[in-house]
C-alpha cells in the first residue's frame, strides 16, 4: 500500500477499491470487484472517487505503475512523433522492392501495423509459373498520431479566451460585495 499524504486511512474494502480501480479505470467495475454493492456500485464508485484519501491512493498506484513501467509524458509524446513522421519510402529499397523488415528504420518497424503478400502466377494449373508477389504495408494512422499531438498542444479546443478580461471574475466579485449581493 502507498505511502498516503492524507491523515485518513483506508479501510481494507476501499484500499481493494483502490487497487480494482486501477485495473480499468471504471469505477462500478472496482466497486464490484471490492464487494460493495451491485445496486449501488456505480453511485458508490462516484462517492467513493470523491474521498481525498481514495484520490491519493489512486494516484500514488497510478504513479508506483508509471514507474515500474518506466514510462514518462515524454516517451509516449517521442512515440506518437515518430508515429506521425513515418516516411512509408524508407520501406523500400531504390528499385521499388520491399526492403528487409531488419533494414528498416526502428519508427518504421513500430508503425507497420501487418505486410500482405500477394503470389502472382502465370498460366494455369501444371503449367502455373510464379511471376511475382506483390506486398502492402500496413501502418498505423499518422492523422491519429497528429491529431493526439495536437490536442497536447492544446492546437485544437473549443475554449477560446479573450484577451483583455484577466481579473474579470475579481471584479465582479467586489462590485457584488459593493452592492450587497452575496459574498
Amino acid at each position: 500500500m502507498p505511502n498516503l499524504k492524507s491523515p485518513y486511512e483506508l479501510t481494507p474494502k476501499q484500499e481493494l477499491f483502490c487497487h480494482e480501480y486501477i485495473k480499468t479505470r471504471n469505477g462500478t467495475q472496482a466497486a464490484i470487484r471490492a464487494n460493495y454493492s451491485r445496486v449501488s456500485a456505480r453511485s458508490t464508485a462516484s462517492e467513493l472517487l470523491t474521498y481525498p484519501n481514495i484520490k491519493a491512493c489512486i494516484n500514488e498506484l497510478i504513479k508506483a505503475q508509471l514507474d515500474q513501467l518506466k514510462i514518462s509524458t515524454n516517451i509516449v509524446i517521442r512515440e506518437l512523433l515518430n508515429s506521425a513522421t513515418i516516411d512509408i519510402a524508407d520501406a523500400y529499397e531504390p528499385g521499388g522492392t520491399l526492403k528487409a523488415i531488419e533494414d528498416m528504420p526502428e519508427p518504421l518497424r513500430k508503425a507497420i501495423v501487418s505486410i500482405e503478400t500477394e503470389e502472382l502466377y502465370d498460366g494455369h494449373g501444371e503449367n502455373r509459373k510464379h511471376t511475382s508477389a506483390a506486398k502492402t504495408i500496413k501502418i498505423q494512422d499518422r492523422l491519429r498520431a497528429l491529431e493526439l499531438l495536437g490536442k497536447h498542444l492544446k492546437m485544437f479546443t473549443d475554449v477560446h479566451e479573450i484577451p483583455g478580461l484577466e481579473g474579470l471574475a475579481e471584479q465582479i466579485k467586489v462590485a457584488r460585495k459593493r452592492a450587497g449581493i452575496c459574498p
